[in-house]
């Protein structure tokens, strides 16, 4: 954790720092007498602090802008690819580990399998491909801002505790400072949903709103005879947990569509990636499932959407092809159902994130240090 700021001449420059910084991040590329202009801090000052983030690495200039009747202006951005933190997505089945950049893109990525496994075996485990992505970019844990990882559980956020996990079987497991004390860098642990719902609403489509719903389906372990479900919430621009850090939990149960399909042969399908295929392919039994499915999910985005009237609902799931089906059967149900749902005027849509979306959503909190003010006394 940073130090507090304290002292007006001190409070002033990482005001001005992080306001530029965080400009730079939005436009994209600005010259420095737009960063004055849009805000408000003298032009001696914006050309002091952007060479101060030269400097340091976190800007670059990138040529010649727009001429305005004058000389064309030198035009800044934030250094491209240079990566500032490592995300990780800890599943049943799955470990996801990226390096990221400045702006959330992944450098470089990684996916292993993985079965639920005592928290030390697991940080190591996760120590060992966080090692191996940095070896390959040339990095050490040093170099980074950051690390973010991403587990299924009811978290205290705060102090880093995974208070229980199901799928792993944990209790109470400091799990932040045990990552912290293996790799020696400031470590986020959160709930992988509430991860989702940061990267859609600070790298993606939320952007526009303050209040966004993020969905999160998982399809791929069948073995419960359910589909996985959570959520993620925002909240005035604000990552949303609840009194107790339970926010955002789905108890309901949903049954999984491989419970009702059926093949050609009137057996079950092997699996999740069999289903897809079929629904694919348009195999009437395999649509009939995911249209079941997609009823039931459309009654918990009609609660969701009543009770929070987010600006944005984004769904996302393991599997794209199933995600894809079950969200055009969502929008439809939805739309049969418009006097329940018109009043919010919610939108409802697939998350663009991609199968790396949590891992990004795990380094948001990295980010926004570099690009928030931090607290001061």
């Amino acid at each position: 954790m940073s130090a507090p700021v304290t002292g007006k001449p001190q409070l002033n420059r990482v005001v001005n720092r992080t306001l530029i910084l965080d400009r730079i991040r939005r436009e994209g590329e600005i010259s420095r007498a737009d960063l004055a202009k849009t805000t408000a801090i003298r032009p001696p000052t914006v050309s002091s602090v952007i060479r101060d983030l030269i400097a340091e690495g976190l800007v670059e200039e990138r040529g010649n802008g727009e001429s305005k009747g004058g000389r064309a202006p030198r035009m800044v951005a934030l250094v491209r690819k240079q990566p500032r933190a490592i995300g990780f997505e800890v599943t049943e089945t799955t470990i996801r580990a990226g390096v990221c950049d400045l702006q959330g893109e992944l450098v470089a990525r990684s996916r292993c399998a993985f079965a639920p496994a005592p928290p030390e075996e697991t940080v190591e485990r996760l120590f060992d491909v966080g090692e191996g992505l940095l070896e390959s970019a040339g990095l050490t844990w040093a170099n980074l801002y950051g690390v973010g990882v991403g587990v299924q559980g009811h978290m205290d956020m705060a102090n880093g505790v995974v208070r229980w996990s199901h799928p792993f079987g944990w209790r109470d497991v400091p799990l932040q400072r045990m990552c912290e004390a293996r790799w020696g860098t400031c470590t986020d642990v959160m709930n992988d949903c509430a991860a989702g719902s940061m990267a859609a609403h600070f790298l993606e489509v939320g952007r526009a709103v303050r209040n966004l719903v993020y969905l999160c389906v998982r399809f791929a372990d069948a073995s419960h005879g359910v589909v996985g479900l959570g959520s993620g919430i925002i909240v005035n621009g604000e990552p949303y947990h609840g009194e107790f850090g339970a926010a955002g939990e789905i108890t309901s149960p949903v049954a999984h569509p491989l419970t009702y399909a059926v093949n050609g042969a009137g057996r079950p399908y092997a699996d999740p990636t069999a289903l897809a295929e079929a629904v694919g392919a348009g195999a009437p039994s395999a649509l009939r499932a995911m249209d079941r499915l997609g009823e039931e999910m459309a009654s918990l985005v009609v609660h969701a959407v009543n009770l929070l009237e987010p600006g944005i609902l984004v769904i996302g799931a393991d599997i794209a092809e199933l995600e894809l089906a079950m969200l055009s059967r969502v929008k439809a149900v939805l739309r049969d159902h418009s006097l329940r749902y018109e009043a919010g005027q919610t939108r409802v849509v697939a998350s663009p994130l991609g199968e790396f979306g949590i891992v990004r959503g795990a380094v948001v909190p990295t980010l926004q240090r570099i690009f928030s003010l931090p607290r001061w006394t």
